[in-house]
Formats: C-alpha cells, sequence, structure tokens
C-alpha cells in the first residue's frame, strides 16, 4: 500500500501567493498547486486597481448548486427549506461530472465501469453501487440535454448499458432513499408501459455534497491528483474565475 502524506490547509496569504505563483503568466503549472486552488479557492485580493476576487469552478458550481436548493454554506438544508430543484440537480449532476474529470483518488472506494466523469466521480468517492451510478449519469444526460426526465442513449451503446440508461424518470423529495427502480423496465417504443425511476434531488444534493467532503478529505491525506490524461496548462484556463469584487 503506498504512503500518503498529510497535507495542512494553507493559510489565505499562502494561497494568494499561489495564486500569484501559478495563475499568471506560468506556462508550466505546477499540477499540485493547481489542485489546491481548485480547492480552496475564493479569495478576496486587494490590488492597487481595485479588489479582485478569485474563484475555481468547484466553489462556483457548488456555490450556485447550494443557492438553487436553498441549502446554507456548508451544503446543509434549513429545517423547513425547500430543497426540491430541478436545476439544483442538473448543477449537482454537473459538478459530479466536473470532479470525475479533474481529478483522480490513489485510493478509489471501487473502480468505475463506464467512463463517464459522474460515473467516475460516484465510483472514487462515494459509496453508491455501480448501476446507481449509471443511472445518475442517465438522470445527467436527461437533464443536461434537453431538461427533460426521458434518457435514450445512442444506437452505439452496448446492449446491456443501454438497457440500463434507458430510463424515464420521476424526481422527488423526501423520500427514503435515493433511488427508487421500477418493477418493469421503461420502453421508448412503448412509452405508455413500465415505470419509471424515482430519484429523490434533495438526497442526490445530499450525496454530492458527501463527495466533495470525500475529494477533500483524500487531498488532506495526501492521495488526490488531477488526472493524468489532463493537461495542467488547459485544466488552468478551464477552470479559474477572476473578477472585479
Amino acid at each position: 500500500m503506498p504512503r500518503f502524506r498529510p497535507l495542512v490547509d494553507p493559510t489565505p496569504a499562502e494561497v494568494e501567493h499561489l495564486i500569484d505563483s501559478t495563475l499568471w503568466d506560468v506556462p508550466r503549472p505546477a499540477p499540485s498547486r493547481l489542485l489546491t486552488l481548485w480547492l480552496y479557492l475564493p479569495l478576496r485580493i486587494e490590488r492597487p486597481e481595485g479588489a479582485i476576487k478569485v474563484r475555481s469552478s468547484l466553489e462556483a458550481s457548488l456555490t450556485s448548486c447550494r443557492e438553487a436548493t436553498n441549502r446554507d454554506p456548508n451544503g446543509n438544508v434549513p429545517f423547513g427549506a425547500h430543497a426540491g430543484s430541478w436545476l439544483g440537480a442538473v448543477g449537482y449532476l454537473a459538478l459530479l461530472d466536473q470532479i470525475g474529470g479533474a481529478v483522480m483518488s490513489l485510493r478509489p472506494h471501487r473502480t468505475s465501469s463506464g467512463g463517464s466523469g459522474v460515473e467516475r466521480a460516484i465510483a472514487q468517492f462515494t459509496n453508491v453501487a455501480d448501476d446507481e451510478a449509471i443511472c445518475l449519469y442517465a438522470l445527467r444526460n436527461s437533464l443536461a440535454h434537453d431538461f427533460s426526465l426521458v434518457n435514450i442513449p445512442p444506437d452505439r451503446t452496448g446492449r446491456v448499458r443501454r438497457r440500463k440508461l434507458t430510463r424515464l424518470f420521476t424526481l422527488t423529495r423526501g423520500a427514503s432513499k435515493l433511488i427508487e427502480w421500477p418493477t418493469s423496465d421503461w420502453n421508448p417504443r412503448r412509452p405508455n408501459r413500465g415505470g419509471a425511476t424515482s430519484v429523490d434531488v434533495q438526497l442526490l444534493g445530499d450525496l454530492v455534497e458527501q463527495a466533495v467532503h470525500e475529494v477533500r478529505h483524500v487531498y488532506t491525506a495526501g492521495a488526490l491528483r488531477i488526472r493524468g490524461d489532463v493537461n495542467p496548462a488547459l485544466w488552468r484556463r478551464g477552470r479559474f474565475f477572476v473578477h472585479a469584487d
């Protein structure tokens, strides 16, 4: 088993130094520094020309998801708040996609059977099983592509995977479990027959919040890396935002 070096959360001053030495005019940014910034932004920085705010795609998407689902800054749903948001569900599924495409764990919970970012993130940073991960990937496709509750995969998809991805969904809130399976498979050729797969959107948000917590836990243990198939310079271009504060 590899040994993991414990890390200490950086101070704001250290984060500001990382910004100066990593985000501005650096042709080959160090992956470890990019990873730290992705996890520990935002930061407000005073400049002679005025204050700026530097954000990461992780923080920006997580903040927007929490706002859309009436969660507090720690990701919790206050008593009486309504967290049943389709838009929030899309955001949380996109956040899983981001995690699965951006980073990898050196000690994943399991190996994903699918190559999507959603499935990779779920496999590496949650205890959710493979069939449930495929189901959530299908929900991501149905909502992200045309904000619908139907997912029909391309014809080129393998037979077994195609069956698992072909879904009619119902989104709920207040269920006892994340996914409730239909008693019979839904078939788009007979759309009025078969059952819908129910997904609880509040529990979906809880799952992604837990995944983000696990990403940070793995980072603290020294076992988080930027994916090896990603160009760090390109990774930087797509994951950091600077604007006037």
